[in-house]
């Protein structure tokens, strides 16, 4: 009785308030005083501007199976509030019934046309608890679903620019492909005139088929990825139509914005917040369960009783009764202490949510940073080694340079531009990575 003395104490029907908030150093020295306006803070639409893109976000949102289920599982919970709504309704239940029976010549009948109810009164407030719980599970699948989104769009996005690097990688190589056989035609004809012995013309033979494979390899890579993104549409594999690879650019500048907006946009982070105030309102029925439940019952109808005559009788009963738990072997002490332990548990995991959110957040927007420093270093890499390839090209031609020097200079210019090409996509990657960290959409 102490133990109820004490739970009656605390309150019963009090609406659970949100507590939570977000470090100011969780995402590092990437916030910057001026920073107000978050990167997230854009539609997916103005980040991602190619038209070709956006009609591919807009279908795989559209059609993707797993949009669906999220889709499916609201409506599901919207069902179960819906249910909880009614906890504080009455149940109404007609059960008519009747029986023969013969002794010898005399005959027996009988019948009764009810009409029953029964009310559980929540005076503990039970049927409330449910009812915000249930609230609270519809908007965390909400958040989640908005999170199948986000992650959705993304991958589209990414796997999308991957197409775009891989067209780029092929460009490349098709173009090398010329230039080496160009190379290895003007060997040929240095071999002819005695100026090179034949192996110079194996090795180049063998470098250009080096090239080839690589053409298939990025050809065949191209078309496994088309593949992965039409899973992504739920299509059939078909081609993608995609814009050329100089299109997308960078912006100019990049901002986070305040690490109170981690809170407010990215969708995991209201989920794990949903799940202390879940957890909470497991922590009330809990207590809750300590306290009696008063049930109201009544029976309204007709019946003849057990006469061998048939007059209908009018039939009504009332009956309340009170349940007090006494002695439960332990079991709703030991549920109210697993209640809490589950909303700490739930605290817990909200902590682990912002620090991978600010953890997140502060890795994208280095690698956007670095990304942006190596592209004017590459570039001039690129540049210089097309002068110096040139340059070995026509001193070969003369005949005053080797063969192994212009492979060496031709080899170093692929490279080269392929790791442009490769940190290019980094940047971009990484740049979409942190627009989902921030919790945009």
């Amino acid at each position: 009785m102490s133990g109820v003395m004490l739970l009656s104490s605390c309150s019963l029907y009090k609406k659970y308030e949100a507590h939570e908030t977000v470090p100011t150093g969780i995402m590092g020295d990437v916030v910057q005083p001026r920073d107000t306006l978050s990167l997230g803070a854009l539609g997916w639409r103005q980040l991602f501007t190619d038209p070709l893109l956006q009609e591919l976000i807009e279908r795989a949102l559209q059609n993707n199976t797993d949009i669906k289920q999220a889709q499916l599982t609201i409506e599901q919970v919207q069902n179960d509030l819906a249910s909880a709504k009614l906890g504080e309704l009455p149940t109404l239940s007609f059960e008519p019934s009747g029986s023969l029976s013969r002794f010898n010549s005399l005959a027996t009948r009988s019948y009764i046309i009810p009409l029953q109810a029964s009310w559980q009164l929540s005076i503990f407030g039970q049927a409330t608890s449910r009812k915000r719980q249930a609230k609270a599970r519809v908007q965390m699948q909400k958040d989640y679903h908005q999170a199948v989104q986000t992650n959705l769009a993304a991958n589209v996005a990414a796997t999308y620019y991957n197409l775009v690097m891989l067209d780029r990688e092929l460009q490349i190589l098709q173009e090398t492909q010329v230039v080496w056989e160009e190379s290895l035609e003007a060997m040929r004809v240095l071999f002819e005139a005695g100026l090179y012995m034949s192996p110079a013309v194996y090795q180049m033979e063998a470098y250009l088929a080096g090239v080839q494979s690589g053409i298939v390899d990025v050809q065949e890579t191209i078309l496994t990825t088309e593949a992965a993104l039409c899973l992504m549409l739920s299509e059939q594999p078909h081609h993608i139509e995609r814009s050329p690879y100089e299109k997308f650019e960078m912006p100019s500048e990049l901002h986070v914005g305040l690490p109170l907006r981690l809170l407010e946009a990215r969708p995991d982070v209201r989920q794990a917040a949903r799940n202390i105030e879940i957890a909470y309102y497991d922590i009330q029925q809990a207590r809750q369960a300590f306290f009696p439940d008063l049930t109201i019952s009544a029976t309204l109808g007709w019946s003849n009783g057990e006469g061998t005559v048939n007059p209908s009788q009018f039939l009504s009963q009332a009956l309340a009764s009170l349940v007090q738990p006494l002695f439960m072997q332990g079991r709703l002490k030991a549920r109210y202490k697993n209640a809490q332990l589950e909303q700490e548990k739930a605290r817990l995991q909200f902590i682990q949510t912002l620090l991978n959110a600010g953890n997140e957040v502060y890795r994208q927007m280095h690698i956007c940073k670095k990304t942006e420093q190596k592209a004017a270093y590459l570039t001039s890499i690129v540049n210089s080694l097309h002068e110096a390839y040139d340059g070995t090209r026509e001193l070969m031609n003369n005949g005053t340079n080797t063969y192994v020097e212009v492979l060496r200079s031709q080899e170093d210019l692929l490279t080269a531009q392929i790791k442009e090409v490769e940190n290019h996509f980094e940047g971009i990657q990484a740049l979409i990575n942190l627009y989902t960290a921030l919790g945009g959409f």
